[in-house]
């Protein structure tokens, strides 16, 4: 099977890069390039594309403002960047699949075969979906990806109460009060979390400091979460926590 191919991209040199990787892979073909807006979205109804390599930034506008116009996503997006933290933030917060320029051949392929595994598992594209309104919304709405054993699932960040590690996986404690186990590192979560008012207490656990009741002074402390839940402070990260609560 071949899977279709587009780029919307406005630097030459990065279309040529992009084009030039895709010639190695034969179960894709480049249908067309596009260098704007206006481009992509007739190249899409025409050809209906299986993926999309698309730009962020393209002055005057941003992709974004294109696909904040689309009702659904028949097709995958690799978003390809310059390095910009709020872009990657969001990325990742969504499990959206982003290439750093310079493109790295090796990154492309593991987009490549990330985009494989995808179309045979069947899994839809609401991580578009969920991209585009944590990028219009409210902090305090912003939803993550989870992954699963079945694919992900997308919670609000104000939901969660506190995340706790078990060796590579991280148990997160809803308020709700599900348990939801995803293959993350506590290290990954902290990273995903960390503009969220979330802190690392422990080397455990990560909590959200909205959902803190009480804290108890000691050797580090000890934390009492709105769910019932009793957190240890370790005695190195007492201080910084400290400040931030005060």
């Amino acid at each position: 099977m071949k899977y279709k191919v587009l780029i919307l991209e406005d630097e030459k040199h990065a279309q040529e890069t992009l084009a030039g990787y895709l010639k190695g892979y034969s179960d894709f073909e480049l249908m067309g390039i596009a260098s704007g807006i206006g481009e992509v979205q007739h190249l899409v109804d025409t050809l209906s594309p299986d993926l999309l390599f698309s730009d962020v930034m393209l002055p005057p506008h941003t992709s974004f403002d294109w696909l904040q116009t689309l009702s659904h996503f028949p097709f995958e997006i690799i978003f390809t960047t310059s390095f910009e933290e709020f872009a990657i933030k969001a990325f990742r917060l969504a499990a959206v699949d982003y290439l750093l320029k310079p493109i790295d051949k090796s990154e492309f392929e593991k987009a490549l075969n990330k985009f494989r595994q995808k179309k045979k598992s069947g899994e839809d594209s609401d991580n578009i979906l969920h991209l585009i309104n944590n990028l219009k919304e409210k902090t305090s709405q912003t939803r993550i990806a989870l992954p699963t054993m079945t694919g992900f699932l997308f919670v609000a960040i104000k939901d969660i109460i506190r995340c706790e590690s078990d060796n590579t996986y991280t148990t997160f404690h809803m308020s709700d009060k599900r348990k939801l186990v995803v293959s993350k590192t506590l290290k990954d979560c902290e990273q995903l979390l960390q503009d969220y008012r979330f802190f690392r207490v422990h080397n455990s656990h990560l909590i959200n400091l909205e959902y803190i009741t009480e804290y108890i002074k000691g050797e580090g402390g000890l934390v009492k979460m709105a769910d019932g839940s009793h957190v240890d402070v370790s005695r190195r990260r007492k201080d910084e926590f400290l400040k931030v609560i005060r």
